[in-house]
Order: structure tokens, then sequence, then C-alpha cells
């Protein structure tokens, strides 16, 4: 039995908002646990050593820290056999360890996103995050990739450090449909038999597209009463949440903002709409557009070459295109085709099984770490 240590900064801890990263370092842990070993999760939000940090221990108990160095006190990182850092944070303490003579833990880089990628692409990567990871492609003994797209990605960036990538695709947790709490949604929302439904999952920011969305709602709105769009997410830019909040009050029974909603009942809104809008600019994985093709949506999703696997279960959309192939043309084809959507529905459905059928988590981990009930 190895002791791991995972590092993150978000994990589904309670009812707060928990992006991707944090669900797939969950579901890790879970892997981790099941093949026998005794897994720690430090959750640390900053770069900062007087902040706090949580530590989730393997009893599933979770201790605060009031900051990093009483969490040291009790765990250093000499404690544990591998730790897999999820974020950019520590990474000097990380190279003095690599640095230390004699027996050392294992350090593993699980990345989600590349970041040189993103600033190139025009996003507003800070520096801090971007050197950092950087640093740790360099410090880590092996690097974990999360889908097939980032592989090629870090290949092309970084090839010196190609020997240490190895690639472990996301996985997506599912739940069953329940009718009784569908029919309760309905109900709080006013949703008729014969309504559309719009559903977005991510944060409200210019770099998940949201302002492509927020921007079109008038239009999308305007005589069309049956349609209802709702919004589900961490607000990053305010700007854009008092576009959205003016909005709201305009078309109150028609658009619906909501922070945080538990995954179990967020699929149960996926499984009540009919449409799913990812209009991101930049995606390495996209867990909830793989949420929203299970639950069998209609995929709008923007034109990313990530999204290559729902060829034929979405409509894809240019950002830059006020024509036939922008987001409002393609938005509305699907508000007023229903067979449409059903097919695509169908067929986003279809890609989303067949990517789950090849996906064992723990299979994954075993060959990568080991498995301690061999």
């Amino acid at each position: 039995m190895k002791k791991i240590l995972l590092m993150t900064f978000e994990y589904p801890t309670g009812k707060i908002y928990c992006g991707g990263v944090g669900q797939m370092v969950q579901q890790s842990r879970q892997a981790l646990a099941a093949l026998g070993h005794e897994v720690y999760v430090l959750i640390s939000v900053d770069f900062k050593k007087k902040r706090p940090a949580q530590l989730l221990l393997p009893d599933g108990r979770l201790i605060h820290y009031p900051d990093f160095f009483s969490y040291q006190k009790e765990y250093p990182f000499k404690f544990f056999h591998v730790i897999i850092q999820h974020f950019v944070n520590w990474t000097q303490d990380l190279k003095r360890l690599k640095s230390h003579k004699g027996k050392r833990p294992e350090i593993i880089y699980h990345f989600h996103s590349i970041l040189r990628r993103e600033k190139d692409s025009g996003f507003r990567t800070f520096n801090k995050f971007l050197l950092n990871q950087e640093k740790m492609i360099q410090i880590a003994d092996r690097i974990v990739c999360p889908s097939r797209y980032e592989y090629d990605n870090f290949n092309r960036y970084f090839p010196y450090y190609s020997g240490k990538l190895s690639l472990i695709e996301n996985i997506v947790n599912v739940f069953a449909p329940d009718k009784k709490q569908i029919a309760a949604i309905r109900a709080a929302y006013g949703i008729k038999k014969n309504d559309t439904i719009a559903i977005y999952v991510g944060r409200i920011e210019r770099a998940k597209g949201a302002h492509i969305l927020i921007r079109h709602l008038p239009d999308i709105l305007k005589g069309r009463r049956g349609v209802k769009v709702f919004i589900v997410g961490k607000v990053l830019e305010r700007s854009l949440y008092r576009k959205l909040a003016a909005i709201r009050k305009e078309y109150p029974k028609q658009v619906f903002y909501i922070k945080y909603i538990e995954k179990r009942r967020l699929f149960q809104f996926y499984y009540l709409s009919d449409i799913y809008i990812n209009t991101s600019l930049s995606e390495s994985f996209s867990l909830s557009t793989y949420e929203g093709g299970f639950c069998r949506n209609a995929l709008l999703l923007n034109r990313l070459p990530v999204f290559e696997r729902f060829q034929k279960g979405a409509l894809f959309f240019s950002p830059a295109n006020a024509n036939g192939d922008g987001f409002l043309h393609k938005l509305q084809t699907l508000l007023k085709n229903r067979s449409l959507r059903r097919r695509l529905g169908k067929a986003a459905h279809q890609a989303t099984n067949q990517f789950l059928a090849d996906r064992d988590l723990v299979q994954d981990f075993s060959r990568f770490i080991g498995d301690t009930n061999k």
C-alpha cells in the first residue's frame, strides 16, 4: 500500500462550486483507493503559505489548517510515497524535495490544460500560473495528460519532456434520471410539456464564451415564450453578470441563473433539457459536454478541435461569424427543429457511451502506479 497525496485548488467537499479539475481529483482519489492505496487530498487555493489549507484524510475526514506550515508539521511531503500535483502551487517546495538526497516521494504532475497554448490563443493567463506550470513539467518525474487533444499539444509545445508523458483520459460520472426530481424541477421553474429547454454549464467569463450566449439571449427569447434557458456556474466577470441580471429581470420566467448544483441533481436538469450550449473558446476535455451528450441533449458547440468526437451529435458555430455559421443562427435552427434536436441528441448519447465504454480509471491507474491488491 502506497501513501499518495493529491494536491489541488478545488474539491467537491460540500455545497460549493467545483469545476472539472476538482471532480477529476475526486475520481482519481476513488480509483486509487479502490486499488488499495492510502489517499490524501491537500486542498489549497493560493500560493501563499499563510493562507488556509485543508486535508482530506483516507477515511473521509476533512482537517482545516490555518496555514500551509501547520499542515506540513503533521504531514510533510516525505511522509508520502507518491505526490500527484493537479495544480501549479508549491513548486519551490517540490523542487527542494526532488533535490533531496536519499529516498523521496515520486512526483507526478497531472495537468488539465496547457497554459502556454491558452496564452498563445490570446487568453489572459497569469504569468505566475504559466511559469509555475512549466516548472512543474521540469520537476515532475512523470506527467499525466487528460486527453488525446492535449497529448498532441504537449508534444508540440514540450517535445523535450515527451518521454515523461502518459495519457490517462478523463472519465465521466453519470447518474440515472429521477422522475420525481425532474417533475419537481419542472414545477419549480414553470416548465410546460412543450417548452424547449437550453442549458449552459460553465463559469461566467469570456474564456468560457459566456459573453456570446448573454449577448444573444434577448434575440433568442424575443417572441419565444416556450423557450427557457438555464445558466449554471460561478461568476468570474461581474460585468457579464450585470448584463445577465438585466436580461433575467426582463425575462424572469425564461432565464434562470444558478451558481451551483450538486452533480446528481445537475443531471436531472440535463435530462429535462433539449439543448446543451458550450460557447467556450478553449477546452482540453469539457466534462459538461459529455454529461449533456449522455443525457441526449443536442449539442451546440464552438468549433474547437477537442469536440471532434461529437461530429454527428452537434451543430458547430463560429463565434466570429454573424451569418449562417454564427451562434445565433445555429441556436435558432435547433429551437425551430425538434426532429433535428432528437437526431443530434441520440448521436451525442451514442458518442458519449462509446467513449465511456473504453474508459476505466481504476485500470489506468493500476497500470500507471500499481495495484496493492494484486
